[in-house]
């Protein structure tokens, strides 16, 4: 069926996208120096295109006639003027994550969710992008290969190309979790053009949050350390051999002993260790790097991170820690002149950006995860397990829920954060939050002994500053 139009193109083009059957021939198209002699379309997204073209077209146009009156604002376009291509919208969302300094994990997650969008509308209007587009993602998430939008050979593959791959390599399902993260990426860009007046609807509002699922997967390795495990992790016939450099042997025994977040032992810097009224403590914290703040073209001024303002506080140091030479180290590294306690490890720096990561953690997350292959833990179980090992026996102790994320900057009830307790007792009487930690920290008693650090230990591994990150 061919349908032929030579007037009113825009009312048959949205006749036409919403009902796109056949051919659609437009004549005779005139919007100031513009001029189409005539459009064939075939299919709905074609016709979105042309829309498209018709609608910039109407938007210079409209803004040239401002000019031409002499006035300082161009002449207000019509009602419904779209946002403009996706690929920009979604370039100028990157970079507003950008400035509001985001987590860099979290941009680089948002670009690859919004990629994979791009691939399934196609550069359309983002103010095209409907509850239709929507579905096809979901599809492509399904099927999408490893790696899609990074690898060379992948990359260019059409969105169809795409799930027949992901099905010829039986690509698994995304896990409940992955997906919703894709579905609150895709919210918040959606939300980011709405607050922007780029479009009227979210096309995401009709996709909810699914409904949890609490079901148990029995042969799933509970994130929890046995003492049995504890002694296993720490035996000096293994220990030893593999904690060659200061950040195998320091991070896991600090990881125990606080049940601090895997990024904030292996960013900790010298100025992190401080006495306090005779209590040596740990301040798990985000402080200014001298080198990024005088930099003005960079945005980061902290190559530290922090998941929050609630997890930031003050920590006193376990006996065991202690008792393991673990300010001897301090003292070691003070006289090699670096500021961080585990020079060896980089906070990474992104490759499109120039930024830094503030990721000093992610090789030592996989080495010390091989470690723990290597005897014999099963997959899942790596350094978050000391988090939970700690929160769970403190909680085992009948220490209540709220000191017990003073210790582990986990917010408790959402009406009642740890940062309200923070206020209350860190900054009005420090002593008071440092004897319920104290408190609570001296009923954890794992059994199992950490081998003693010896002055100079590290010495030959750290002799060549060129091998240190900033």
């Amino acid at each position: 069926m061919e349908v032929t139009h030579d007037s009113n193109p825009s009312a048959a083009l949205n006749d036409y996208i919403a009902s796109p059957f056949g051919l659609l021939h437009l004549e005779g198209i005139h919007i100031g120096r513009y001029r189409i002699d005539l459009a064939i379309v075939r299919g709905r997204e074609a016709a979105i295109n042309l829309q498209e073209c018709i609608l910039a077209a109407l938007d210079e146009t409209g803004r040239k006639s401002g000019l031409k009156n002499s006035t300082r604002y161009p002449a207000q376009l019509p009602m419904g003027t779209p946002a403009r291509p996706l690929a920009k919208e979604i370039e100028d969302h990157l970079a507003d994550m950008r400035r509001r300094q985001l987590e860099p994990k979290t941009i680089q997650s948002t670009e690859r969710t919004l990629k994979l969008l791009l691939l399934t509308c196609g550069n359309i209007s983002a103010a095209r992008v409907d509850y239709y587009h929507i579905q096809a993602l979901w599809k492509l998430l399904r099927w999408a290969p490893r790696n899609l939008v990074s690898d060379p050979l992948l990359k260019d593959l059409t969105f169809d190309e795409a799930i027949a791959l992901g099905k010829e390599q039986d690509v698994p399902p995304l896990s409940p979790a992955t997906e919703e993260r894709h579905r609150r990426f895709l919210v918040a860009f959606f939300n980011h053009l709405i607050n922007g007046q780029a479009i009227d609807v979210s096309p995401m509002k009709a996709f909810r949050k699914p409904k949890e699922d609490h079901t148990i997967d029995p042969d799933k390795a509970i994130r929890l350390f046995e003492d049995a495990d504890l002694q296993a992790i720490f035996d000096p016939a293994t220990f030893i051999p593999w904690a060659k450099k200061p950040q195998y042997w320091w991070a896991p025994m600090i990881g125990l002993y606080t049940g601090a977040r895997v990024n904030e032992v292996c960013q900790l810097k010298l100025t992190d260790i401080i006495e306090e009224r005779g209590v040596w403590c740990i301040a798990f914290q985000k402080t200014l790097d001298q080198d990024l703040a005088a930099d003005p073209k960079r945005r980061r001024r902290s190559r530290q991170s922090m998941k929050g303002a609630g997890c930031m506080r003050v920590i006193p140091i376990a006996k065991p820690l202690l008792e393991a030479g673990f300010l001897e180290f301090v003292e070691d590294m003070k006289a090699i002149g670096h500021p961080r306690l585990f020079p060896l490890l980089s906070a990474g720096v992104n490759r499109t950006t120039g930024e830094t990561n503030a990721r000093y953690s992610q090789q030592f997350v996989v080495d010390f995860g091989r470690y723990l292959k290597s005897l014999g833990f099963p997959k899942g179980m790596g350094f978050h397990a000391f988090r939970h090992t700690l929160a769970t026996e403190l909680d085992v102790n009948d220490v209540p829920e709220k000191e017990i994320a003073l210790v582990t900057g986990h917010s408790t009830d959402p009406r009642d954060r740890v940062q309200v307790l923070r206020r209350h007792y860190l900054h009005k009487k420090p002593q008071i939050t440092r004897s319920k930690q104290i408190s609570a920290l001296e009923l954890y008693q794992p059994k199992v002994e950490l081998p003693r650090y010896q002055r100079g230990q590290f010495a030959s591994c750290l002799a060549d500053p060129s091998k240190f990150y900033p």
